[in-house]
């Protein structure tokens, strides 16, 4: 009897403490320069504050969320908040981490103030596994998919589609970097999205923990900005709903 006390202790003790245990917590993730590495940011000070380290994996949109739903890695750093509904292994924090800002980007000038609904009859690309954008791209009157936002930007010069759909920042970066002159996003925006961060459901009991910190850091940051009366560039130290792009 003796013996079987012992051993439950010792498989509670260990149970337990897997995760504290454990050295990283490793989050897939996708090459998105205005969003990921601002999420990891704010993530890793998130778990710190738990004592918890993480590692971001990056692959392709689809791997990533592949591999966050199998378990293969710990979560997903951070998706739109649908994802657990498609994927009832990944359990979404319920704070946003980041706020993106989604345009058309196109080089035809005649498109400039027309809404969503009068884009329609036009082609469009998004990048393959970006939810949010494939949402918004649904009813025009081709729809095209390309791994890299760099290849949509490639079929637009090459008059293959007339919008791309992307996020502010990786269309406005990818106009720097690849010197178009004659591409440029329409206005108003087609809408802003939240992302979040989903934990696989191994760690179900991390969930709620980390969902305080991050709920504490965005009221705190919120007050901040509440008490300065002139705009700041905001901090990577706090968490805050920042108006960035991704592919």
């Amino acid at each position: 009897m003796q013996r079987l006390l012992v051993c439950a202790l010792w498989g509670i003790l260990t149970s337990a403490g897997c995760v504290s245990a454990q050295e990283k917590l490793r989050f897939s993730s996708f090459v998105a320069p205005g969003l990921t590495p601002v999420a990891e940011k704010i993530l890793s000070q998130a778990y710190a504050e738990l004592g918890i380290q993480i590692e971001t994996v990056i692959s392709n949109p689809r791997r990533a969320l592949l591999d966050a739903a199998s378990g293969k890695t710990d979560g997903e750093l951070v998706r739109v908040e649908g994802v657990s509904d498609r994927h009832k292994t990944l359990i979404r924090v319920d704070v946003p981490v980041v706020v993106a800002r989604i345009f058309a980007f196109t080089r035809n000038p005649q498109l400039q103030g027309k809404s969503l609904s009068e884009l329609k009859y036009l082609r469009a690309g998004h990048v393959g596994g970006a939810r949010f954008a494939g949402e918004l791209a649904e009813g025009f009157l081709e729809v095209w998919t390309a791994e890299e936002p760099e290849q949509l930007f490639e079929m637009l010069l090459r008059d293959r589609i007339d919008v791309v759909v992307v996020g502010e920042d990786t269309g406005n970066r990818l106009i720097r970097e690849m010197g178009l002159t004659d591409v440029y996003p329409l206005q108003p925006s087609l809408g802003e999205i939240a992302f979040y961060h989903f934990l696989h459901v191994k760690h179900a009991d991390l969930v709620p923990l980390i969902e305080d910190v991050l709920r504490r850091r965005l009221e705190d940051a919120e007050g901040d900005e509440q008490e300065d009366s002139t705009r700041r560039e905001p901090s990577l130290n706090e968490l805050t709903r920042l108006k960035l792009g991704m592919s």
